[in-house]
């Protein structure tokens, strides 16, 4: 895995990477540098030398500014050393094409993160006008029911988001992403906004409750990597409930609001809640809770009677 070094003036570099770390968990390999407002060209070269020394293998360097002093010094350092890559245009999706790209170029990492260089308003109101292809005759899928090919479920409170589209998505080599939410589906304006946030490589559907099970179930998306994001327990109840089947569900983010148990720094629940996971336990799905890949899932059911003892 590559070092990665931000630098930059101010606390640009420190910011970038915390809010980095927020979408993507820890990444031991992610450094910054900051040149201070009393600093100066020299005091930052050398403390970039120092940490520079601390690494083995391939390193890249992202600057803020093009032709500011970050950028020169590590230019004028690094120039001709062959396993140190320099690039400028430091920013959060800059970076996160770097912690997500393995060993793809520079010049490949800043194309895929200039397209989320976008006029928002202008794009919502593309996607609003764009005609919804509807295709109801469910009977022409009968070659592929009963084998989706549901790489995870998800309970996410925030839908399709950075962790969502930018993290579980790549790492789940998912083909379709699925909101199953009936509140979702029937808001235009919310159905606008999950298609921006959702990867352009990726299909994207939402739908009701009951459409999700019926199009699962008559075979509607062959064998597409499915990854299926409910907006809370209650959804994937209701799924299941409706005949939909599912064999694990992974509980991300559930937001705090007051009466709710904190389950993990991430999840909080009300007591109706906590009886939806144990219907849902004793349907036979096995629930984790897991907020990135990197990071370790841990059993939620037991985490869940824990907090009740």
């Amino acid at each position: 895995m590559k070092n990665i070094v931000l630098v930059s003036h101010g606390l640009l570099a420190e910011g970038v990477k915390s809010s980095l770390e927020m979408i993507a968990g820890n990444q031991p390999n992610l450094h910054t540098i900051s040149l201070t407002p009393d600093g100066d060209n020299l005091q930052f070269g050398e403390e970039l030398e120092r940490k520079m020394k601390t690494f083995a293998g391939k390193t890249i360097i992202i600057a803020d500014l093009l032709g500011g002093t970050p950028a020169n010094v590590s230019l004028q350092k690094y120039m001709n050393n062959p396993d140190v890559e320099i690039m400028s245009g430091l920013s959060l999706p800059v970076a996160l094409e770097c912690v997500l790209g393995g060993d793809r170029t520079p010049g490949a990492i800043l194309a895929s993160a200039k397209e989320t260089m976008v006029d928002l308003k202008a794009s919502a109101e593309d996607i609003v006008q764009a005609p919804d292809v509807l295709e109801n005759n469910l009977s022409q899928y009968e070659a592929f029911a009963g084998q989706a090919n549901i790489v995870n479920a998800r309970i996410d409170e925030r839908l399709i988001h950075g962790q969502v589209a930018g993290i579980w998505s790549s790492t789940l080599k998912t083909q379709r992403l699925m909101v199953i939410n009936d509140a979702a589906a029937e808001n235009t304006l919310q159905k606008t906004s999950l298609r921006m946030a959702a990867p352009k490589s990726m299909r994207l559907s939402v739908l009701t409750v009951q459409d999700a099970v019926n199009n699962i179930n008559a075979g509607k998306y062959g064998k597409q990597r499915l990854f299926l994001i409910f907006k809370k327990p209650s959804d994937v109840l209701k799924f299941i409930e409706l005949g939909g089947k599912l064999e694990h569900v992974t509980v991300g983010n559930m937001s705090f609001e007051t009466g709710n148990r904190e389950i993990t720094k991430n999840i909080y629940i009300t007591e109706e809640e906590a009886h939806i996971f144990a219907a849902i336990s004793n349907s036979g799905v096995n629930i984790t809770a897991q907020l990135v890949p990197s990071e370790p899932a841990t059993d939620f059911m037991k985490k869940l009677t824990n907090k009740e003892k």
